[in-house]
């Protein structure tokens, strides 16, 4: 018994260190975004102290920054940041799944190149189609819109659904739509009431990771946006106030970027394994 314990000393000395070093930023972001100026910058770093709220009153616009010009910025931005994820997660994730359907169930002239084209969208650096998109957008009126940024949005993350789902599509038997069909159903019917069922695990971790990517989206943003669309992470680049870089601002900001990821992949936790493993490399089928 005591041989047992030994043994379970190093991996959870281990699995502390690593916690530690993992939860550490984000526990002292958390800190951090309720001190004061004054408490923030004080050495030693004080653990225990009276906290201050203007930083998230800064980023929703309440309180005492009502009315001042950067909680206006903050929650401005925070609202485009929703917007366009949300949007731009679920067109992704609709469009990707009907594509990967398609890639999966029907053999086409081109197929294997539409899914060479579908993944190698991941693989652009933003820098090489930044000055297409904006003088695209420019030319239909898109710039500095939220429209534009669900547009990038779900264009940057279409690719990715369509490979994650057209690994779960493989995964389910072909013989569950021919029986359907021989039974007198459409093949829509078959899609919609036999296969997404059994697929709405892989649709969870699709929207989930497509979320994550378009929450944190900072280039595309940050070029196509000037004023009136510019996403949070685009507006905390910038954050200056009066008194130079407004760090409590900052850091409630972050703690507000966190939550919804972390908010997300408590959703999909059961999912998450078998998106990046089975759900990418499928059962082998084409």
């Amino acid at each position: 018994m005591t041989t047992r314990r030994n043994t379970l000393v190093l991996p959870i000395i281990v699995l502390g260190i690593y916690m530690i070093y993992s939860l550490g930023p984000v526990f002292w972001l958390v800190l951090s975004s309720f001190k004061s100026r004054q408490d923030l910058f004080t050495l030693p770093p004080k653990l225990f102290f009276t906290p201050d709220f203007s930083g998230y009153q800064a980023v929703f616009g309440i309180g005492a920054a009502r009315d001042s010009a950067a909680a206006v910025g903050l929650s401005q931005s925070l609202v485009n940041s929703i917007v366009v994820s949300v949007l731009g997660t679920a067109l992704a994730t609709l469009l990707g799944t009907l594509a990967g359907y398609a890639a999966s169930r029907f053999r086409f002239w081109g197929r294997d190149d539409f899914m060479f084209f579908a993944l190698s969208t991941r693989m652009i650096p933003p820098t090489a189609v930044l000055v297409f998109y904006h003088m695209m957008f420019a030319q239909v009126g898109l710039t500095d819109t939220v429209t534009g940024l669900v547009i990038v949005t779900t264009f940057i993350n279409l690719g990715l659904a369509t490979w994650i789902m057209k690994g779960f599509f493989d995964g389910v038997p072909r013989e569950v739509e021919a029986i359907a069909l021989i039974n007198g159903y459409s093949r829509f019917y078959a899609f919609r009431k036999l296969v997404l069922p059994m697929v709405k695990g892989g649709i969870a971790a699709t929207a989930g990771f497509c979320f994550i990517f378009a929450w944190n989206e900072f280039a595309f943003s940050s070029i196509l946006s000037t004023t009136q669309a510019k996403t949070l992470p685009v507006r905390l680049s910038a954050a200056m106030g009066a008194t130079g870089i407004e760090w409590t601002q900052i850091c409630a900001a972050g703690v507000v970027l966190v939550v919804p990821v972390v908010v997300f992949f408590y959703l999909i936790r059961k999912h998450l394994l078998m998106g990046m493993t089975f759900g990418v490399l499928g059962k082998g089928g084409n």
